[in-house]
């Protein structure tokens, strides 16, 4: 037997010169019969499986381009015959004429650093779609309410806005998620990269960008009073706040004039009472500022959601009231709009900020959106449309709904989202 485990036992050995043993013939392997058709079979096969594939692709994307144009027609067609007279209801004639009037030297806060022209972005569309005015320069003035675009299309997901009397503008800009004021605003963009990176823009007050940062998956976004403060909140896991435990933000405050940042998860103490909250999983979003100091925010954290109070002066933030989020305050600071958690729903709610007594609003639909004061009575948010869009560019449409007890929803601005008043 011999030594090696790894040798095949044989009773013949091979001749040193390297011919066999006497009695045997050496074997030339066979060619399985067909063998060569056979790899022509397999090739083919798999050619045709490629060229179906790419068929399938472009007839996917054929349809998919078809679909959106449908979409779009339908949605220029709707603005077409919507009056804008529904908007310019909303605005009290006092409000039109406060528009017009040359702004306060003294109110004003110094423009932010402009950025190199190379790294600016235009706001000017290469293209004019049919039925909207772009191009000019815009007078900040004349923006009576400026909104993310939820026509489907090449226009879906831009900076648009809508004059004093009612006409709809777009800019090109690419957003997702904006804010707004006479002093400047913020603007989320979300580019599709890996990982959800995203860009953030610093705006001037004619929407124009003037610094650029980049973000996680935008969520929310917001800009104080004054102008000087802007905050944004991003997805860092998930992408949903009825996902418990499934997802997680950072939401932070930026310094418009020295381009400095403060993340309200690591650079503030939060405080329930006199005790502190040390719990690793607190998320916090949807910011509202009352001043460039002042404001008041979400926190979710072991499953529950509570509206909390901050002040970036001493980086504190304390709890407030309990099953509420996203707030907004009133521009006198008396009350604050939310979202109040029923089952798997969300529905607005009005909160007392002196006494902490809260009522249901009149919108009985789901809206899982921050809402914005439109002036002191009225309110303006986003609600979903099932009815139009398509599945990769769902639309929404803002709606008003007055503070007083027995108002209902009206319409205002149809294929648009995030508004900014």
């Amino acid at each position: 037997m011999s030594d090696d485990l790894n040798e095949p036992p044989s009773s013949q050995e091979p001749i040193a010169d390297g011919t066999m043993p006497s009695g045997m013939e050496a074997v030339e392997p066979a060619e399985s019969p067909g063998s060569g058709a056979g790899s022509f079979v397999f090739i083919l096969i798999a050619a045709l499986v490629l060229a179906g594939g790419v068929v399938y692709v472009l007839g996917a994307s054929a349809r998919a381009d078809e679909e959106t144009a449908v979409a779009e027609a339908s949605a220029r067609a709707t603005i077409d015959e919507f009056d804008p007279n529904e908007f310019t209801a909303e605005l009290e004639p006092d409000e039109l004429a406060m528009a017009d009037e040359e702004p306060d030297p003294a109110a004003t806060t110094a423009a932010p650093e402009v950025e190199p022209e190379e790294d600016r972005v235009s706001t000017t569309p290469t293209t004019s779609p049919d039925g909207i005015d772009v191009g000019d320069p815009i007078d900040p003035s004349d923006i009576a309410l400026a909104f993310v675009s939820r026509i489907p299309g090449d226009e879906y997901e831009t900076v648009g806005w809508i004059d004093n009397d009612g006409v709809r503008h777009s800019t090109g800009l690419a957003c997702t998620r904006l804010d707004l004021n006479d002093f400047g605003g913020i603007c989320l963009a979300n580019d599709g990269g890996l990982g959800g990176s995203a860009r953030g823009f610093i705006l001037d007050a004619a929407l124009e960008p003037q610094k650029s940062f980049g973000l996680n998956r935008p969520s929310r976004a917001a800009v104080s009073p004054d102008g000087s403060v802007v905050v944004w909140t991003g997805f860092t896991l998930g992408h949903s706040y009825l996902a418990e435990g499934e997802f997680a933000t950072i939401t932070q405050l930026i310094s418009v004039e020295r381009s400095l940042g403060a993340n309200l998860e690591s650079d503030f103490a939060t405080f329930d009472g006199e005790l502190r909250n040390e719990n690793p999983d607190r998320n916090y979003w949807g910011v509202t500022f009352v001043d460039n100091d002042h404001f008041y925010a979400t926190m979710g954290s072991e499953g529950t959601t509570s509206i909390v109070e901050g002040r970036i002066s001493n980086s504190r933030i304390d709890v407030r009231f309990e099953n509420a989020s996203c707030p907004e305050i009133s521009p006198d600071g008396s009350t604050i709009v939310a979202k109040e958690q029923r089952g798997d729903q969300f529905r607005l709610i009005a909160i007392d900020v002196a006494t902490g007594d809260r009522r249901d609003l009149g919108e009985t639909m789901m809206v899982d959106d921050q809402v914005e004061f439109l002036d002191g009575d009225t309110i303006l948010y986003a609600k979903v449309n099932e009815a139009e869009g398509t599945a990769a560019q769902p639309v929404f449409d803002i709606w008003a709904l007055d503070l007083a007890p027995g108002s209902t929803p009206r319409l205002v601005v149809p294929f648009a989202d995030s508004p900014a008043a």
